[in-house]
């Protein structure tokens, strides 16, 4: 497809996505000339990216857009020495302005940049070719050969799709540079963002959904972990702090790791606050994670309300993913995210309960085993002994008001998560196999215990479990 056979507000929306990389590309250039004011190459490649959003802004017909990096192209010509917290600023105003463009148009086409993904063209080339070659078997008579090369070539398509997805998460982390500074700045700090292993890719879906818990635990750093210049200097570190997010693949997982050299987590006012609060401070580094904790004694615009860090817990259980936290007195925090490969595709174990069946994901699968004869067969939730462990379960049936006779027997799916185990009782069990994810309607976004659905083999609709879900309401005493 040409040019000229885009609409106008089409063509808009691209130069909105493209602008965007553009304009955070400026932005992490300023940050770099600001800490080595002397590089004329990097000069000259933040010209270009002006250069760049003037041209093309004007093609597309947005004339205060392009007035305006016009008049920012000509201050990073200025000669003299750049006015980086100007030119910063001027970075915001770029992002506005995009932002109103965007609000004003009420067409399909609103908001694209945000919603697609660049795909390689020989990636596209080979789904194609498989394509193809699928629609070839298919028409020759239905021998055993036959479909078992139907099936490869289908799970390669499925593979391809997938990896299509997949996006670097270097963008991602270049966007808390400058959080990184200005927060840093504003509170008598002096910090800066260190980024390892960008060309990580992920799965498109997960880059949302990480951006809030990344904001609060950076954010977290920066208030209770980084100490300000003399401080440091007095404990024989350098005055400038560092944040650092790490991006890695691990065992078929992405590993991210958000570490500060900063002074590490106090105990001691953490197990004395949860004290206060009539918490159980026998794992004082989980507390953190506990929605309304917060050692801070005053409200700021950084912390103090015991939100951010139970944010950070729910954001990462809903990508099915954990966290755990290693630190150092005097020396920093990290904390350390497993997320799965992607969140396409699910390896998972099914159950039925009534007529419904549910996918739990394999990763919080420890073992099945039958109901005793002589459990109850009308309460929400009960406790089995399983070889000297008293697991507390909980009834699907009831959790989800499903109708029809119980089973004479029962069987018991046992599940771990971060640590604690429970057993789901269910009618029957199905076994393993992998499930693509469906995103959940507007319905069931109200429903507590469900992460997502999947399309059976018979074309009906399984409901895909959220376990983190349900163990913390049965450890809180409740149903999901």
């Amino acid at each position: 497809m040409s040019d000229a056979d885009l609409k106008p507000d089409e063509l808009l929306a691209i130069f909105a996505a493209e602008a965007a990389e553009d304009i955070d590309a400026l932005e992490a250039g300023l940050l770099a000339l600001e800490n080595a004011p002397d590089d004329e190459a990097k000069r000259r490649e933040l010209l270009r990216y002006a250069h760049t959003l003037k041209g093309n802004a004007s093609c597309v017909g947005f004339d205060a857009f392009a007035a305006f990096a016009h008049t920012y192209e000509a201050q990073l010509e200025n000669p003299g020495e750049l006015d980086i917290p100007s030119l910063l600023h001027g970075i915001d105003r770029f992002r506005t302005m995009l932002a109103d463009q965007d609000a004003g148009d009420s067409s399909p086409s609103a908001g694209l940049g945000r919603t697609h993904v660049r795909v390689g063209i020989e990636k596209l080339d080979r789904m194609l070719d498989l394509a193809g070659e699928i629609a070839i078997l298919r028409g020759r008579e239905r021998l055993i050969e036959i479909e078992e090369q139907i099936d490869q070539l289908h799970r390669e398509l499925q593979e391809l799709i997938m990896r299509a997805r997949m996006v670097t998460i270097g963008p991602l982390f270049r966007q808390y540079a400058r959080t990184v500074r200005d927060l840093a700045a504003a509170h008598g700090k002096n910090a800066q963002l260190v980024t390892i292993g960008e060309d990580v890719e992920l799965d498109t879906s997960a880059v949302e959904l990480l951006r809030d818990p990344l904001t609060h635990m950076i954010r977290n750093a920066i208030d209770h972990g980084i100490e300000p210049p003399a401080e440091r200097m007095a404990k024989g570190k350098t005055p400038v702090g560092h944040i650092t997010l790490e991006a890695r693949h691990e065992a078929g997982t992405i590993t991210i790791r958000v570490s500060d050299d900063g002074a590490g987590l106090d105990r001691r006012a953490i197990a004395e606050r949860a004290r206060i609060l009539g918490l159980e401070a026998s794992e004082t580094d989980r507390l953190i994670f506990e929605s309304g904790f917060t050692t801070s004694e005053n409200v700021t615009d950084l912390s103090g309300r015991g939100v951010g860090m139970d944010v950070v817990r729910r954001g990462i259980e809903a990508l099915r993913g954990t966290i755990g936290i290693e630190t150092t007195e005097g020396a920093g925090t990290t904390f350390t995210l497993r997320l799965p490969l992607t969140l396409a595709v699910i390896d998972g174990f099914g159950v039925a309960a009534g007529d419904e069946t549910y996918i739990v994901a394999m990763e919080n699968v420890v073992e099945c085993v039958e109901l005793p004869a002589d459990a109850s067969r009308d309460d929400l939730t009960g406790v089995l002994l399983l070889r000297n462990e008293v697991v507390p379960y909980v009834r699907l049936r009831r959790l989800f008001h499903l109708d029809g006779a119980v089973p004479a027997r029962e069987n018991v799916l046992v599940v771990q998560h971060d640590g604690a185990r429970a057993g789901l009782v269910v009618d029957e069990l199905h076994g393993s196999g992998q499930s693509v994810i469906k995103p959940l309607g507007g319905y069931f976004s109200v429903i507590p215990g469900i992460a997502g659905s999947s399309i059976l083999g018979s074309g009906r609709v399984a409901l895909i479990l959220d376990t983190p879900a349900i163990l913390h309401s049965l450890a809180a005493g409740g149903a999901a």
